[in-house]
């Protein structure tokens, strides 16, 4: 299964639903996961969507620590 595939309008929702929850800037979870805050924006946007596994596993891992407080 392909990232975009898997995440298309999920990581739309997962990035604003993160921000919102969080009250995070793009900026905020774009220096956290190492990315321009552009990227964010076009992931909340639907335009595009991580490229790497990788990459989602960082976003993963971002939501869990701030689940974790």
């Amino acid at each position: 299964m392909t990232a975009k595939s898997k995440w298309g309008v999920n990581m739309q929702k997962e990035v604003l639903s993160l921000r919102r929850k969080y009250n995070l800037s793009r900026e905020d979870i774009a220096s956290r996961l190492r990315i321009s805050f552009r990227t964010v924006y076009r992931w909340e946007r639907g335009e595009s969507h991580p490229q790497s596994r990788l990459m989602l596993k960082e976003f993963e891992k971002l939501k869990q620590e701030l689940e974790k407080g």
